[in-house]
């Protein structure tokens, strides 16, 4: 017996993906909770299943793929970002400014000891207001997790102690986030929550 096709395509899953010139965004099948952060070979495990589950008519899926989530400073980080999905360019300011604020929240760099800190929390303020980016609450980190295997975590902070005027400190915190960012772009997909704060 021939197999029976769904030409009105009533068990294809809904399309997930966002539109995005930056980070690979998808629409999660939960409506609240935090985002999540996967990489892309996790993405493709899930997709797999949601394709699977739903043409078999469920509408649970059971099964969320390994992941980071995004809470604390890492969900004003991402969102701050996926406002300015469509500008390439715009979004890598936010990661660099999120840069500068786990600088200033976590380097023990000796030049942030200085009154050349001002000049650094001068630089941060103008760059919050220039992309109304905020980080809310009780924050410690900024810059979004990565897995060893791309990005050593501990390279950020260390490459930072090393600076010996505030032109190298902005010059690494720019090429290391840029770094990181062409990473994230390539190697991770973020599941967003359908509530307000994405809408």
């Amino acid at each position: 017996m021939a197999e029976i096709i769904d030409i009105h395509g009533k068990n294809k899953p809904p399309d997930n993906v966002i539109n995005s010139s930056t980070f690979q965004f998808r629409w999660a099948d939960w409506e609240s909770g935090n985002p999540i952060q996967c990489t892309v070979m996790e993405a493709e495990k899930y997709e797999k299943h949601r394709i699977e589950t739903i043409r078999d008519g469920h509408k649970h899926i059971s099964f969320v793929p390994s992941h980071f989530a995004l809470t604390g400073g890492y969900f004003y980080t991402i969102r701050g970002i996926f406002d300015y999905r469509n500008d390439d360019n715009r979004a890598i300011d936010v990661y660099h400014l999120a840069g500068l604020m786990e600088c200033v929240v976590n380097s023990t760099a000796p030049i942030l000891r200085t009154d050349l800190l001002r000049s650094v929390y001068k630089k941060i303020l103008s760059l919050k207001n220039i992309l109304n980016v905020k980080w809310q609450g009780n924050v410690n980190h900024f810059l979004l997790p990565l897995h060893p295997d791309f990005y050593n975590p501990s390279l950020f902070l260390t490459k930072l102690n090393t600076c010996e005027t505030l032109n190298d400190l902005y010059k690494t915190i720019k090429i290391e986030t840029r770094k990181q960012y062409d990473i994230i772009k390539t190697t991770y997909v973020f599941y967003l929550p359908r509530n307000t704060l994405f809408m």
